[in-house]
C-alpha cells in the first residue's frame, strides 16, 4: 500500500452541511484505518451560498481541520469545485477525490480506489459501487453516456409504453453487469458523485470541472475529455460508498424549480459543446415534444401495475415464483433511472433501516429472473412518511455486521 500518496478532497456544499460533515468524517475514519498520515490529507469544503443556515455544519467541519470557503453567491457546482480545487496544492503523485457532501466511505473503499488508481497510469478516474443504503441493499443507477441518440429514445420512452419497453430491455442489459461486478471494469460513463484522479491529470486539464455548467453535466463533460485523451473510466465494484442522493437538489417538486432551471442549461451546453449546433437543437427540439405532449400520455407505465397501496412500514414484493431476482426502483414508470435490489425467494420485504432512507413518494418496481430473464411483475406502492434526514455516521458502523452482504432480508 502507498501510504505517502497526498489526497485533496474536494466538496461542494449547498443546504446540505450535516451531510458533509458525516463525508468528511467518514474519509478521515478510513484515512486514519489505512494507516496514512493525517498531514497527507486536504480536505476543502466550499459553501455554495447555501440559503439555510449552515453555521453549526460549517464550524464542526472547521474542527475536523477541513478548510471551509464560503461564497457570497451560488457559483454552481463545477465553478464550487474548481474554486475548492485552488485552494490545494500537491504532487503529481498525489490523488484528487471530487466529491458529494452527501457520500459516506465504507471500510477499504477509499484504499481499494487510490492504490487502483496509482498502479494504472492508463486510468484516468475511478469511482466505487454506491448504494442508498448500508446494507448495500438499494444500488444506485449506472449513468448512460448522453448522446442525441439515446435523448431521442429517451424521450420516446416518456412518451410511448411500446418505446419504453424497447429501451428498458436495452438499458437493462447494460446496467446489469454493472450491478454486479466485485472488481474494477472499464465503463464510457462513471457517477460523478465520488471520483478519483491522479493530481497531473487534473493538472492536465487546468481544472477538474468545465465553468460552463451551473448544474449537472460537469461530470459526463470530464469523462468526455478523459477518455478523449486516451484515458480509461474504471468502476470498481469492490470498493463501496453510501450516496445519501439529491439531498441538495431534492426529488419531486423541489427539483423543478431552480435545479431544472440550471440542467437545462447545463444539457444545452453539453451537446453544443460535443455534438454541435445540430446535436443541441434536436435535443431543444425533442424537450419540446416532451413538454407539449399531453399530460395524460405521458410516463405511462410499461407494464401492468399491482398496486400495493400506502405503506408506512416496510412494504414486501410479492413474486410469481421462488427464484433468483433483480428488482428495480423508481419513481416513475417509465424505469429510466431506477435503482436495483438484488436477492433469491419469492418475496422481498424492505429492511426497517433500508426503508427509512426512501423519500417520501410514489415509487414503481419490477422483477425479473436472473437466470432466465423472465419478467416475474410490477408494482408500484406510496410511502407517505419522510426519509431519513439524518446522515449515516461513523458511530454507526458497528451495527452492520453483515455490511458488505449487500443480500437482501427474505
Amino acid at each position: 500500500m502507498t501510504k505517502d500518496v497526498g489526497l485533496a478532497a474536494l466538496v461542494v456544499n449547498y443546504n446540505s452541511g450535516a451531510f458533509a460533515v458525516s463525508c468528511v468524517g467518514s474519509l478521515l475514519a478510513e484515512w486514519d484505518r489505512e494507516g496514512r498520515p493525517r498531514e497527507r490529507l486536504q480536505v476543502v469544503v466550499v459553501d455554495n451560498a447555501s440559503p439555510t443556515d449552515q453555521t453549526g455544519a460549517l464550524e464542526r467541519l472547521d474542527g475536523l481541520g477541513t478548510r471551509v470557503v464560503r461564497t457570497a453567491e451560488n457559483l454552481g457546482y463545477a465553478r464550487g469545485m474548481n474554486l475548492a480545487y485552488r485552494a490545494t496544492s500537491g504532487a503529481p503523485g498525489d490523488v484528487v477525490a471530487v466529491l458529494n457532501p452527501d457520500l459516506f466511505f465504507l471500510p477499504g473503499s477509499l484504499d481499494t480506489m487510490i492504490e487502483y488508481l496509482l498502479a494504472h497510469p492508463e486510468c484516468g478516474a475511478i469511482d466505487p459501487r454506491a448504494s442508498v443504503d448500508p446494507r448495500g441493499i438499494i444500488r444506485l443507477p449506472r449513468n448512460l453516456l448522453p448522446t442525441p441518440l439515446d435523448h431521442f429514445r429517451c424521450v420516446l420512452a416518456h412518451l410511448n409504453p411500446a418505446c419504453c419497453r424497447a429501451y428498458s430491455r436495452r438499458r437493462l442489459r447494460v446496467v446489469l453487469p454493472y450491478w454486479q461486478v466485485t472488481g474494477p471494469v472499464e465503463s464510457d460513463m462513471l457517477s460523478g458523485c465520488c471520483v478519483l484522479m491522479r493530481r497531473e491529470v487534473v493538472e492536465g486539464l487546468g481544472r477538474p470541472m468545465d465553468d460552463r455548467y451551473p448544474l449537472y453535466y460537469e461530470d459526463t463533460d470530464l469523462f468526455r475529455t478523459l477518455t478523449g485523451r486516451g484515458l480509461r473510466l474504471v468502476h470498481h465494484g469492490g470498493a463501496r460508498i453510501l450516496h445519501h442522493w439529491s439531498r441538495s437538489a431534492g426529488v419531486g417538486g423541489q427539483f423543478m424549480g431552480e435545479p431544472l432551471r440550471r440542467y437545462r442549461l447545463s444539457q444545452r451546453a453539453y451537446f453544443e459543446k460535443f455534438y454541435g449546433r445540430g446535436g443541441r437543437l434536436l435535443v431543444d427540439a425533442m424537450n419540446r415534444v416532451e413538454s407539449w405532449w399531453p399530460e395524460a400520455k405521458s410516463y405511462r407505465p410499461m407494464h401492468a401495475m399491482e398496486d400495493l397501496g400506502v405503506h408506512a412500514e416496510p412494504v414486501t414484493i410479492p413474486l410469481r415464483r421462488r427464484t433468483s431476482y433483480v428488482l428495480e426502483l423508481s419513481m416513475a414508470p417509465t424505469f429510466i433511472v431506477a435503482g436495483g435490489i438484488f436477492g433469491g425467494g419469492d418475496r422481498f420485504t424492505y429492511p426497517a433501516d433500508t426503508w427509512a432512507w426512501l423519500f417520501q413518494g410514489e415509487y414503481f418496481m419490477r422483477g425479473f429472473d436472473l437466470d432466465t430473464g423472465e419478467f416475474l411483475g410490477a408494482w408500484r406502492f406510496v410511502k407517505p412518511t419522510p426519509g431519513r434526514e439524518s446522515p449515516f455516521t461513523v458511530e454507526e458502523l458497528a451495527a452492520y455486521e453483515n455490511l458488505h452482504s449487500g443480500e437482501p432480508a427474505e
